[in-house]
């Protein structure tokens, strides 16, 4: 009995002193959780304040805003606008930085000046009467010498004369041999590049220039933006690598660009030569496989291919011209 005792007495004590470690714990644990709650609320508090205050401070400067309007306008409406980059677009960020190129820079990178330029397309005046239906008539047809239609809808360019509405435009161009005959190739160069800086940065571009095969930027992966940084890439392409060379084959070339899953709504098609293995039938059969593509034609400085130029441009919506190459 007597040697048991103080055990008993230890245990006793070991569990008095736990129950009162117990009790600290739980205290210090209601503590922690108090001055958390305690903080937050503070938080909450000093967040709602700082609030009403900016709320209070954009009344008070709307309402000084408001007052110095005219009486009875109300308050004047603000547009924010947001510039969204693709991802493509992110990618050629640094391009966009190149300063703009002049139109005597661009003489200059296709070997012309003004003293050696032979071509000015004159406008014929453009007559509008009232179709049968009462609305205005379509402009545009394939009269020979209008030079001038419109089609499709957003913004438009121009190309020897032959103005198109449109937001996509390919270019299929003559660089047989006979384009080395005086400047025309260089001419040709010249109004491309004048027709594609027409265009707004949001309109689209293709280039396939032919003879007896295709020749096309080395960058062009589809279709082309028209800004700054990619018409100078252009110049540089056009000026360096392509040369006039080989006979007059359009057929790959439209073949080329009515393969693209976005078709144009404008094609400018322009030769020096005859073409003699190609018919206005064939291409309406490519052009009737998807969006009917309205197809300008330019005969230059060689009339021997109108008959057909004239066909593809009436069959299509477009216009037909020749641009003589002395000028006239």
């Amino acid at each position: 009995m007597n040697q048991s005792s103080p055990h008993s007495t230890l245990v006793s004590r070991l569990r008095r002193e736990g129950g009162l470690i117990e009790g600290s714990q739980r205290h210090i644990d209601r503590q922690r959780e108090e001055l958390f709650r305690r903080r937050w609320m503070r938080l909450l508090i000093v967040g709602g304040l700082v609030s009403i205050l900016v709320h209070v401070m954009l009344m008070i400067l709307l309402g000084s805003i408001y007052r110095w309007l005219p009486g009875g306008s109300g308050y004047e409406p603000v547009t924010f606008e947001f510039a969204i980059l693709q991802e493509e677009e992110l990618t050629q960020f640094q391009e966009i930085l190149l300063d703009d190129i002049s139109t005597e820079k661009i003489e200059d990178l296709i070997g012309l000046d003004e003293s050696t330029e032979i071509l000015q397309p004159h406008i014929a005046p453009v007559e509008m009467g009232i179709a049968e239906s009462g609305g205005l008539a379509t402009l545009g047809g394939s009269g020979e010498g209008e030079g001038f239609g419109l089609s499709g809808g957003g913004s438009g360019t121009s190309f020897f004369g032959v103005s198109s509405k449109g937001t996509s435009f390919a270019y299929i161009v003559d660089k047989s041999g006979s384009m080395s005959d005086g400047i025309k190739m260089a001419v040709a160069k010249r109004e491309m590049v004048r027709s594609i800086q027409r265009l707004p940065d949001y309109a689209q571009f293709y280039i396939v220039m032919f003879s007896s095969d295709i020749q096309m930027p080395s960058f062009q992966d589809g279709w082309m933006r028209a800004r700054k940084s990619m018409i100078s890439r252009v110049i540089r392409w056009l000026n360096n690598e392509v040369d006039p060379r080989g006979g007059t084959d359009p057929r790959t070339a439209f073949l080329q660009v009515f393969s693209l899953k976005t078709r144009p709504d404008v094609i400018f098609f322009l030769t020096d030569g005859e073409i003699t293995n190609f018919t206005a039938l064939e291409l309406a059969a490519m052009n009737k496989r998807g969006k009917k593509v309205v197809i300008n034609t330019i005969a230059f400085g060689d009339p021997s291919s109108q008959d057909l130029l004239k066909d593809i441009a009436a069959q299509s919506g477009g216009v037909y011209r020749f641009v003589p190459a002395n000028g006239g």
